[in-house]
């Protein structure tokens, strides 16, 4: 199959994804954690509140680091670079990926989100053996391995998420992947509608966002998973805690799943995009 034909398939792909992100209806079980978070923090202080966000925004952004700077991450860059030389011989640095078509570029990404998927599993396992270490751990581990999803994405697709403008385009990514799926086209249209054009890039905090609890639905949901699984814990089969594990393997995994789909079709639209592969029509279907 022609790299045009698979191209075609990706446009496809990415218009059903669109269509399925716009039509979400809720359920009465979001709209009423929504209220019940809104009301929960309305009883806080003006000055507490902007406190818990601006901590949750730095806590991000050294996370962020710390992943980049690591040495398996080093690892990852070069080994996404030997997957693109296989297509192209004069690729030698993260940046020479933009050249590639975008069947390459979509392959290369594919393999980096099915190891993430794999680690998310893993660790989820862990986290269902329901011991104190590794339910302690739960929610950061998430965030950190969500967090390198979208920073393995990018270098798929030739951007560098230690740059200042990509990391935080990565920070992006990952807020609106994570928060509710009701306010997640909203997102996306914010992020389309920078494509192509010479901002200024910073990253928009939860302290700026006009509805900044919504995103605790996403660690609100975590800590009732850890006390799902803290409860059935006990619960053994051969005295392993099957269920415990399954349970927090399974949401772990499509969490990440989430994620990993919103990450990559952003970049996926993004090259098409620069590339001039959509026209005017065609980025107002999508």
């Amino acid at each position: 199959m022609s790299n045009r034909n698979q191209a075609e398939q990706w446009k496809n792909k990415l218009s059903q994804w669109e269509e399925k992100l716009y039509t979400y209806e809720p359920s009465q079980f979001s709209d009423t954690l929504d209220l019940w978070v809104d009301k929960a923090f309305d009883l806080l202080p003006n000055e507490t509140k902007e406190l818990f966000f601006a901590q949750i925004d730095t806590w991000l952004f050294h996370l962020h680091g710390l992943i980049q700077q690591s040495s398996f991450q080093q690892q990852a860059e070069e080994r996404i670079v030997k997957m693109a030389q296989s297509y192209n011989e004069n690729i030698e640095k993260i940046e020479d990926i933009r050249e590639l078509p975008l069947s390459q570029k979509a392959f290369i990404a594919e393999q980096q989100i099915a190891k993430q998927k794999l680690y998310a599993v893993i660790q989820g396992g862990m986290t269902g053996t329901a011991k104190l270490s590794t339910l302690a751990i739960d929610i950061p581990a998430f965030a950190a391995l969500n967090i390198r999803t979208t920073q393995l994405v990018a270098m798929s697709y030739g951007y560098r998420a230690s740059t200042p403008v990509e990391m935080v385009k990565s920070l992006q990514l990952f807020y609106g992947a994570t928060i509710p799926k009701k306010y997640q086209h909203e997102r996306w249209e914010a992020l389309k509608s920078e494509l192509g054009k010479d901002t200024d890039h910073y990253f928009d905090v939860l302290t700026d966002k006009d509805h900044p609890t919504v995103w605790l639905q996403q660690p609100l949901m975590h800590l009732v998973k850890l006390l799902f699984v803290a409860v059935i814990g006990r619960k053994k089969v051969n005295n392993i805690p099957l269920l415990g594990m399954v349970t927090a393997a399974g949401t772990n995994y499509y969490w990440t799943k989430e994620v990993s789909e919103f990450s990559h079709y952003y970049y996926m639209m993004r090259h098409m995009v620069e590339n001039g592969e959509l026209d005017d029509s065609e980025c107002e279907l999508f």
